[in-house]
């Protein structure tokens, strides 16, 4: 009995050791910088961002899919700037409320997926989250078409201030 009690301590320290070298591991990553081989110009060394702004980004996803325009414009600040993939730049909220009214919610979207989502903060105090997504798109002609998106959304006092957006059809 005495070889199992000490057994068992022997094994649960090796556990509690490698759990803590590991979680120090990961602290250690999450702190370091790195000199860039390419400055970028908006900012670097992202660390990660608030959680919540994660629930506002899938909450706005719903409500797109939901086609409420009334939620999605108490979503977007007054002052939002939504940079589209084909190069349209749309400014303001009661623009881009239209806009979407106008693009997206005579789309249907099926199977939506979310391949990641990441909230991160820029050295700026900048608050984005990073998605990268996925549906079955049916047109108001009824044809059908898988997409991935990669888009960019940042956030102001719960609002969005900014979108970057990027889609592209699946052969």
């Amino acid at each position: 009995m005495k070889k199992l009690v000490v057994g068992v301590f022997v094994v649960a320290s090796l556990i509690a050791c490698t759990n803590t070298e590991k979680k120090t591991e990961m602290a250690s990553q999450k702190m370091d910088t790195i000199a860039h081989i390419y400055k970028p110009a908006y900012t670097d060394n992202f660390k990660i961002g608030d959680a919540k702004n994660v629930l506002l980004a899938e909450q706005f996803h719903k409500a797109v899919f939901e086609k409420d325009l009334k939620q999605i414009g108490e979503m977007i600040a007054d002052t939002a700037v939504f940079y589209m993939e084909d190069g349209t730049v749309v400014k303001g909220k009661d623009t881009l409320v239209a806009y979407i009214g106008k693009n997206f919610l005579p789309l249907t979207f099926n199977n939506f997926k979310i391949d990641a989502i990441i909230p991160v903060v820029g050295e700026n105090g900048h608050q984005w989250v990073d998605i990268w997504d996925e549906a079955d798109i049916t047109t108001p002609d009824g044809k059908s078409q898988k997409y991935n998106w990669m888009d960019a959304y940042r956030y102001e006092n719960g609002k969005i201030v900014e979108f970057i957006g990027y889609g592209k059809a699946i052969k």
